[in-house]
């Protein structure tokens, strides 16, 4: 593939600092910067390392930026992409904590954050339509996941209706998955 570890630290370092909204805002960006500018994972490759991403323990952000480091530089690619991806927010509530802590209630700051919780949400509608496409669709007729979409309305369920704790509803999903492969073998 090609990728220096210089250029892999600096994309993760610019990844890191524009990461509002924690791991699922980042997505987007994730998405956008390493499947569709810079090609270095494909858009299912992607989709995969999310799932891993979430079904293990930590943050998102960091645990992607950890593995896809390590597919495209070993172990210094993982360490240097970590660390980039981890970094910038670090120095910036860092110079939040230091600086600006009384300015944080100010309406100055609740207006600035008021735009970035708007954006912060359609960063994650845009990663929920990037990483939802290629979940529930497929590259050959009849082009809809029909197992992946009722798993979807499965966990939506869960989640959102019965309140299940997101762990069980990783659970119970992939227990699914694995029943309809062994029962039906898709």
């Amino acid at each position: 593939m090609g990728v220096g570890l210089l250029e892999l630290f600096l994309e993760f370092m610019k990844i890191g600092f524009f990461m509002f909204g924690g791991g699922y805002g980042g997505i987007a960006l994730m998405y956008k910067e390493l499947v569709e500018i810079n090609k270095w994972v494909s858009d299912d490759e992607f989709v995969r390392i999310i799932g891993i991403s979430e079904s293990t323990p930590g943050p998102i952000a960091i645990n992607s930026a950890t593995y896809i480091g390590y597919k495209l530089g070993g172990l210094p690619g993982s360490i240097l992409a970590t660390l980039g991806v981890v970094i910038p927010p670090y120095l910036v509530i860092l110079v939040i904590a230091m600086f600006l802590t009384s300015y944080m209630s100010s309406e100055a700051a609740r207006v600035v954050f008021r735009g970035i919780n708007a954006a912060v949400v359609a960063l994650i509608l845009y990663a929920l339509i990037s990483v939802g496409r290629s979940v529930l669709t497929l590259k050959q007729p009849p082009f809809i996941n029909v197992v992946s979409v009722a798993i979807f309305v499965v966990a939506f369920t869960l989640l959102y209706l019965a309140n299940l704790h997101p762990i069980y509803v990783i659970a119970v999903s992939a227990g699914l998955s694995i029943l309809v492969r062994v029962l039906l073998g898709l």
